[in-house]
């Protein structure tokens, strides 16, 4: 089994678990209609979420450059920091990841979710020797702006991946059409998709993998993503 473990180093470390697949935005869409959007709901739980239990708010006054003297934290402090500059913040995770060397860990923004003025960095870190916390950073896109962070909101979405396995993969390039059997959207399953949108339904063709008339064309990997999560209090070596 490929080794991928975390240990939280400081009692104030942030917390972590699976991506929820709500978001405060599908919510409030009306009858909560974006949650028919198989692809977006689906991609929402791709991942572990890093969170904090405190409202975390900033503001930055405009100017890029290396001090940290213009971006000024309103609150939550004790988990984040402006050392970086750069219009950025760092967030001090407390949290300590280990993989074998031939997994890395992808982080990156929370899929589908918004939050205006700043985004996370998207970074690979070799966690096979990395020793230090998990490095996560922000960059403030609009200035002169208070932005909060709701405490228990994720800052940044984990994934162990591997990249050797990933540039194994080769990209076929085809300057031609596919074979007529394997497009399989008829003017039927137009017509059903037309109809929907119109009466701001869903026909769920894809979601069930059919066509208009309810024939089978094929089957997902997965139609939902559960990632397991265990704690344990005390080191083993092995991890």
């Amino acid at each position: 089994m490929t080794n991928f473990s975390v240990h939280r180093i400081r009692q104030d470390s942030a917390d972590i678990e699976q991506l929820s697949i709500k978001r405060e935005w599908m919510d409030n869409t009306y009858d909560r209609h974006a949650y028919n959007c198989f692809p977006i709901t689906l991609t929402n739980g791709l991942g572990w979420g890093i969170s904090f239990p405190e409202d975390i708010s900033f503001i930055w006054d405009g100017v890029i450059d290396t001090t940290p003297d213009h971006v000024k934290i309103l609150s939550g402090d004790k988990y984040v920091s402006t050392g970086r500059g750069q219009a950025t913040i760092s967030f001090n995770t407390g949290l300590l990841f280990r993989t074998d060397e031939d997994m890395s860990l992808l982080t990156m923004p929370v899929p589908n979710q918004f939050i205006p003025g700043a985004t996370a960095f998207t970074t690979l870190i070799s966690t096979s020797f990395y020793r230090g916390d998990l490095p996560i950073a922000w960059m403030i896109t609009v200035p002169n702006t208070e932005i909060t962070i709701p405490a228990g909101t994720p800052v940044a979405a984990i994934i162990p991946i591997s990249i050797g396995e990933l540039q194994k993969k080769e990209l076929l390039v085809i300057d031609s059409p596919p074979e007529p059997e394997f497009y399989r959207q008829t003017s039927g399953d137009l017509e059903v998709l037309v109809e929907a949108s119109k009466t701001g339904t869903w026909a769920h063709l894809y979601r069930n993998a059919i066509t208009a008339d309810g024939t089978p064309i094929g089957k997902h990997e997965s139609k939902a993503i559960k990632l397991k999560t265990t704690h344990v209090e005390k080191h083993d070596k092995n991890n």
